[in-house]
């Protein structure tokens, strides 16, 4: 649930499928051509729905929410997939003044962030990408170190 989610904190395993959750109506997003890229909205515990809502403790980052009707959508979820990015991403300065501002309470270098989608398996390909291209830059190294020496 979103409460032992907040709870937990960025414990455990990383990959998470959070339910019994509500989502703030003040969201923060990076608009690319009129869509919107990248949208920040604070998740809290159903529990809390009918109180005040005046300090993001977590918050749920995606890509696949590019107009206000997806970010609709994704409200009426009944749980969200993804991973915990705290120990990946951070919110940078912009995000964290608009934040403070719609959340005042808010300590914005401590919110939980959750990748909405995100999986270990697009982790591992990332990983996997990345030593990939180590090999080969080392194979084009060790073919240009051979190639000298074959002209000395």
């Amino acid at each position: 649930t979103a409460a032992q989610l907040i709870a937990r904190g960025t414990e455990g395993n990383p990959y998470v499928e959070v339910t019994d959750f509500f989502l703030g109506s003040n969201i923060v997003y990076e608009e690319n051509n009129g869509r919107w890229s990248t949208v920040w909205i604070p998740i809290a515990p159903l529990e809390d729905a009918e109180k005040p809502f005046t300090v993001a403790k977590a918050l749920l980052k995606t890509s696949q929410a590019p107009t206000e009707a997806e970010v609709v959508a994704l409200a009426s979820s009944e749980k969200l997939q993804g991973m915990m990015m705290n120990h990946i991403h951070s919110l940078g300065s912009q995000e964290k003044k608009v934040l403070s501002e719609s959340y005042p309470g808010t300590n914005a270098d401590s919110v939980l962030i959750l990748e909405l989608g995100r999986d270990p398996a697009s982790m591992k390909k990332t990983g996997l990408l990345i030593c990939g291209l180590g090999i080969v830059g080392l194979l084009i190294s060790a073919g240009m170190v051979v190639m000298h020496f074959r002209r000395s």
